[in-house]
């Protein structure tokens, strides 16, 4: 399993790095830097509730933050297959790939992990389940020292919750998909 840090922000009041959000170290990358491509497929795993399955990582030297379960695409992965393997790694749950949708949404971002630049190229999959009792056991060791719980999140909750998500305005790019909403292609967020 490859661990795939998200970046963290704040929902309210963010900071401005050079009239800018605040993207946390992804404001010091600079491009000549030559990032490493991190592609990664993300699951927004939602129960019969109106819920979204989120882990909070606990990275160090950052404030702790909550996203979406998935991961870093193996060498000639696809997203789907990647998506497919790290939700049954990291929550249990099995996926039928011929059963997945096309992305909702796709994000790209600027990170720094463990003193190493990465563009995050991220695909986020929709994925329904009436109920699903999260099993953790599968998580490698790095897993298993950077998140430590996780949650099902409504709607509500995130929108009042003064805790960072990844990505940015989680409740509000949810809301639609919650409302049935799904878009033809996907939604290209920011941080």
């Amino acid at each position: 399993m490859t661990y795939l840090a998200p970046s963290f922000e704040r929902r309210s009041d963010p900071a401005t790095v050079g009239g800018h959000e605040d993207q946390g170290d992804a404001a010091t990358v600079s491009p000549r830097m030559h990032p490493v491509i991190r592609p990664a497929a993300r699951a927004l795993i939602v129960d019969a509730a109106q819920r979204v399955l989120l882990f909070r990582g606990e990275l160090e030297g950052r404030a702790s933050g909550w996203f979406a379960p998935g991961g870093a695409l193996e060498h000639g992965e696809t997203y789907e297959a990647a998506l497919v393997r790290e939700v049954a790694e990291e929550t249990g749950l099995v996926v039928d790939i011929s059963t997945l949708q096309p992305p909702v949404w796709v994000r790209e971002f600027l990170f720094t992990w463990k003193g190493t630049s990465e563009r995050h190229l991220e695909r986020f999959f929709l994925i329904r389940v009436v109920a699903h009792e999260v099993d953790t056991s599968r998580f490698g060791v790095e897993e298993s020292q950077l998140i430590r719980i996780h949650r099902w999140w409504g709607l509500d909750d995130i929108v009042r919750s003064d805790e960072r998500f990844s990505p940015l305005r989680l409740g509000e790019h949810l809301a639609p998909l919650l409302q049935g909403s799904v878009p033809d292609q996907p939604v290209v967020l920011g941080e």
